[in-house]
């Protein structure tokens, strides 16, 4: 009785096992890590974005880098940009004074010109070379020279050209160029000097070529807070900014809906906007990533780039399928970084030149296409 009662158990034991061992999934293969160094990235692309044409999210689902400064900081930092540093500002070939000797009207000289040189020619003293000085020492030079003519000369230097200072305009304006500053050279005053803003017939109808949201002035690699709408339509002082020397004014244009890759990409540039387009779509029109490209952290830099707001996209998510695709936007800029992104100053600092030679290559092809 007690063999049978054992044998019970043991039988009883077996069905309970089998029936847990049963319920227990038999492990899946992990989830294939892409490897970028043997992937077709282009392939990869072109599949999942054909998978996922409906899997798309908007962009509050992403991480954000940078959010845009508020209405006061732009104004705290437009108003310490209209004090323009005369006092660091050094003087060149081709740049433009009048001269006046205090008590010796027959001294004063107006329009004089700083030569190759680098000297200025003053009446009794002849040629004194002051390219390279400050304004203020240039007084004192003069100065100096002129003791031995006449007691303790009193000079004042006025600039009013400054050939050696130019800034650059680009875009949807009549005469691009680079254009030297004057002595109150504002940014108004650069579509002054390039003939205003570019007109066209679209559709039978007149039309400004401009588009000013999303113009913006670039100076030493950083974009300045000038709201190009502010200015020019409504007349806001504000964003009349002085110009300064090497300033790079671009204004696109209206009528093209661009978007651009920038950075670790096989072919960086810009492609035409189409609707439904998304983040893995676009890299795709880039023929894909490069073996270094950190796809772990992807930017999306999306309005005026004087106040943006950067998306952070993870690529590699996007492809495995644990994160959703990001709808692009027209004048979108994605930027595929080499290692971890930095802040948005770090970021700007790295997109721009290469910004500025896709955009230099987009202008030349309007101008040899007319369009």
């Amino acid at each position: 009785m007690l063999f049978i009662k054992n044998i019970f158990k043991y039988l009883l034991f077996l069905l309970i096992f089998a029936f847990y061992t049963g319920c227990i999934p038999s492990p899946k293969p992990e989830m294939s890590v892409i490897n970028k160094k043997t992937i077709n990235t282009e392939n990869a692309l072109k599949r999942t974005f054909e998978k996922k044409e409906k899997y798309v999210v908007i962009e509050k689902d992403f991480d954000i880098l940078y959010g845009g400064k508020n209405e006061n900081e732009i104004k705290k930092e437009l108003l310490l940009l209209h004090v323009k540093k005369k006092e660091d500002y050094k003087i060149g070939v081709g740049d433009k004074f009048n001269v006046f000797v205090y008590g010796e009207p027959e001294l004063n000289i107006k329009g004089a010109v700083v030569k190759p040189d680098g000297t200025v020619t003053l009446q009794l003293v002849g040629d004194v070379t002051i390219a390279g000085l400050s304004v203020n020492e240039a007084m004192k030079e003069l100065s100096f020279k002129l003791r031995k003519f006449l007691i303790n000369p009193i000079i004042s230097l006025v600039l009013y050209e400054l050939k050696s200072e130019s800034f650059t305009i680009l875009g949807k304006i009549n005469e691009p160029g680079r254009y030297a500053i004057t002595n109150n050279s504002k940014v108004i005053d650069s579509i002054a000097m390039a003939q205003g803003l570019s007109i066209g017939i679209f559709e039978n109808n007149t039309v400004e070529l401009a588009n000013l949201e999303h113009a913006y002035i670039r100076r030493d690699n950083k974009v300045l807070p000038v709201n190009f709408i502010e200015l020019v339509r409504k007349g806001n002082p504000l964003h009349n900014i002085p110009l300064e020397d090497k300033d790079y004014i671009y204004i696109p244009s209206a009528l093209n809906s661009e978007v651009y890759v920038l950075g670790e990409v096989k072919e960086p540039g810009h492609f035409g906007f189409k609707e439904k387009m998304t983040l893995v779509q676009l890299i795709t029109y880039a023929k894909g990533y490069k073996t270094n490209a950190n796809i772990d952290e992807v930017a999306i830099i999306r309005g005026n780039l004087t106040n943006p707001i950067v998306y952070v996209a993870n690529l590699k998510k996007i492809i495995e399928g644990k994160q959703k695709d990001f709808r692009i936007k027209p004048n979108d800029i994605v930027f595929i970084a080499s290692s971890k992104l930095g802040d948005w100053n770090t970021v700007l600092a790295l997109i721009m030149p290469s910004l500025d030679a896709v955009l230099n290559t987009f202008l030349l092809r309007e101008i040899v296409t007319g369009d």
